[in-house]
């Protein structure tokens, strides 16, 4: 809970420094780095890598420069989540790609990255800090030893990544920063910001439409045949779990030292709108959070002995371990102090089980595995460090129909009721041409099953700002008086009927004006970025791929 607020800190704190450690944790920005700088701010080519990949801005684009996209992103989003590079997903072809050109168009335009800023950027990643939200350097000098060294990385290839990586995000707001909104466009904006939106919302339920429906035994039977791959059973693993559980203890705590740790924390504990929240409201939480001290250090270490002594063991005779991968595993097991279960039937809709140590991790990891005598690797997971051993598998079967005639006749009964939902609003979207009143038109929803909606009023600002609204584009687009198109976003039609548009008064122009001033200048940044980020990357040309891109 603490931790996911520290969000709301970098929210509050600028929308720049967000955008860049938004950047670190999402797989869609990408980076580059060149390894071997010496170096820590913190603590003190073959012919095939040179080949051109492509080119952009008149500067070649190697497959070297791809390639180190493609590592770099592994590694900056392992240090984001304090995880081992090779355990998270590399980018595709294209997003390296496409990384590498805004590296290149960074030195192009000569743009630098301060060591202050690439050292304010990895004392923010979640991963090196203390439950405080201050730097640990504890933290940073353990994940080093732990996951950077074994890799072959030290910290100053991490530094020279989160260097590039700022580097690549000034490109785009190099040209923004400066972005200036007119008087005129000021008055427009705020105007159509704050314009007020009055709307009623129209819903087809498609439960509403089971009395509809009526399903004989032949028809479900039918569904059944004609949908086999709707009623597969899930693929089923069993297998041995090497295991190590986490120490967990209990601090004692005053309520003198909560009171305290808020005091020294209001940020974390400060709202979206600037409001705090009372001590009284946020200290079982705390409590519970700071109570609790997990130990991880000892059950990771046993966890990667046995993870290394079991691979060499492999390694040293693997006739012995394909005749008897159980014995082996047990034996090396045992041997670095991990219990053993035998798991049965796993799927990958098991539940979570703390006393089986089974979790989302584990299972994800297992239904990953195909074949008998092939092993997860090393997972470290809610409550400790594990390891499966898949002793046997059973594939996904079609099954028995009397087994899943309920579901085969719930899901017949769903497809029917959202069809006849469709129906009711293609009869709406007809018979509602005719009509001119909202009177008129809530009488038809109501008529073809439908519901009609309490009456809402909103800004334009408000529903811009809200992601969960449904039908925002048809709220926003629709003229007062006329029934929108049909939106399926939630998979039931739903459409908007738009009463009236308010426009603001003076008094709340004045109220908001200074709020609505930053986020049009804001918005007028992001366009001016996209527009020079589509433009690096539109511009781009690929070749040797047996295809080219222009």
């Amino acid at each position: 809970m603490i931790i996911q607020k520290m969000n709301n800190v970098l929210v509050k704190h600028g929308k720049v420094t967000f955008a860049i450690f938004t950047a670190v944790i999402i797989v869609s920005f990408v980076w580059f780095f060149t390894p071997g700088v010496d170096g820590s701010l913190l603590f003190g080519g073959n012919v095939g890598m040179s080949s051109q990949y492509g080119a952009v801005l008149g500067q070649k684009v190697t497959y070297g420069d791809v390639s180190n996209a493609r590592q770099v992103v592994s590694m900056v989003r392992a240090a984001s989540y304090g995880s081992a590079p090779h355990r998270v997903s590399s980018p595709d072809e294209d997003a390296s790609f496409q990384a590498a050109l805004l590296i290149k168009a960074a030195d192009v335009l000569n743009i630098q990255a301060s060591d202050k800023e690439v050292a304010d950027l990895i004392q923010s990643l979640p991963a090196f800090m203390n439950e405080d939200g201050t730097f640990s350097q504890e933290r940073y000098l353990k994940y080093k030893n732990d996951y950077l060294a074994p890799s072959g990385l030290g910290f100053a290839d991490l530094e020279e990544a989160v260097r590039t990586m700022i580097r690549m995000q000034k490109v785009p707001m190099l040209t923004s920063t400066n972005v200036i909104v007119t008087d005129d466009e000021a008055k427009t904006g705020i105007e159509n910001l704050l314009q007020k939106i009055t709307y009623h919302m129209v819903t087809f339920d498609h439960e509403a439409f089971e009395d509809q429906v009526r399903l004989e035994d032949v028809e479900i039977r039918d569904f059944y045949a004609a949908n086999p791959n709707l009623f597969l059973s899930e693929p089923e693993s069993d297998g041995l779990l090497a295991f190590v559980a986490y120490t967990v203890k209990k601090n004692e705590l005053t309520d003198d030292q909560i009171k305290d740790y808020y005091e020294a924390n209001k940020a974390i504990f400060t709202k979206a709108d600037g409001t705090e929240q009372a001590f009284d409201d946020v200290k079982d939480d705390i409590r519970k959070e700071l109570e609790t001290v997990v130990e991880r250090d000892a059950a990771e270490a046993a966890g990667r002995a046995f993870n290394k002594s079991f691979r060499e063991a492999i390694r040293a005779d693997k006739e012995a371990f394909q005749a008897d991968p159980q014995k082996l595993f047990r034996e090396e097991a045992e041997k670095a102090g991990l219990k053993i279960s035998e798991i049965k039937n796993l799927t990958a809709q098991t539940a979570t089980d703390e006393d089986l140590h089974i979790d989302s991790n584990l299972i994800h990891a297992v239904t990953e595995l195909k074949n008998v005598g092939s092993y997860t690797n090393l997972q470290f997971g809610e409550h400790g460090v594990s390891m499966f051993l898949m002793t046997a598998r059973r594939p996904a079967v079609v099954q028995p129909f009397e087994d899943v005639k309920e579901v085969a006749q719930k899901r017949l009964l769903a497809q029917r009721e959202y069809a006849l939902a469709d129906e009711a609003a293609s009869q709406l979207a007809l018979k509602a041409l005719d009509l001119k009143s909202a009177s008129e038109i809530e009488e038809l929803v109501k008529s073809l099953k439908g519901t009609w909606h309490a009456e809402a009023t909103r800004t334009r600002f408000e529903i811009e700002a809200n992601p969960y609204l449904p039908c925002t584009n048809e709220i926003l687009t629709t003229d007062v008086g006329r029934l929108s198109s049909p939106d399926k976003t939630f998979g039931d039609p739903a459409f908007i009927f738009v009463t009236a548009h308010t426009p603001a008064t003076a008094e709340e122009i004045e109220e908001k004006k200074e709020t609505l001033l930053r986020e049009l200048k804001y918005r007028k940044q992001e366009v001016v970025s996209r527009g020079l980020q589509g433009w690096v990357v539109e511009s781009a040309t690929v070749v040797n791929r047996g295809r080219n891109r222009e």
